[in-house]
């Protein structure tokens, strides 16, 4: 019998479909002039990690290049859009396989520690791109003595 894993799976449908809407709706305008492009074909795999200081994204985005990459923070979601062309020269070529995807990119991931968004860097090299994201402290959870002012 196989090991069964007791890890949450790394992706689930209902994480992507709160922001999916949003970016079929900004993107309506490219989707109508270019209409070959309509859909999400891949969502690519992502690792996040946390030291003292930040969280940091790694996202791989092979065959992906960086001016085709977009990155919005807004309301805690880090959004990752992109676009990955096919690089076939020739018509009449005859796949034996093709594992490979081509088209929109999209990955959302919400981030549940507070961050510093004014300092949020992205780098991108040999098709990993690594988003770093610095942390602030949480306020709201801190105890803090109020002094009654006199009247």
């Amino acid at each position: 019998m196989g090991k069964v894993s007791k890890k949450p799976p790394a992706y689930t449908p209902s994480m992507e479909s709160a922001n999916m809407l949003q970016f079929i709706v900004e993107d309506m305008e490219d989707m109508l002039t270019h209409p070959d492009v309509d859909t999400v074909n891949h969502i690519p795999p992502a690792d996040m990690l946390s030291t003292s200081e930040e969280l940091v994204l790694e996202v791989e985005m092979p065959g992906v290049r960086q001016e085709d990459i977009k990155i919005i923070f807004f309301n805690n979601t880090l959004t990752i859009k992109g676009m990955k062309y096919e690089c076939f020269k020739e018509n009449n070529v005859n796949y034996v396989c093709m594992e490979r995807s081509f088209g929109k990119l999209f990955r959302s991931v919400r981030i549940s520690h507070p961050v510093n968004a004014t300092r949020i860097k992205a780098f991108f090299k040999n098709g990993l791109l690594t988003i770093r994201l610095p942390k602030v402290g949480e306020k709201r959870g801190e105890t803090r003595k109020i002094l009654i002012e006199p009247a």
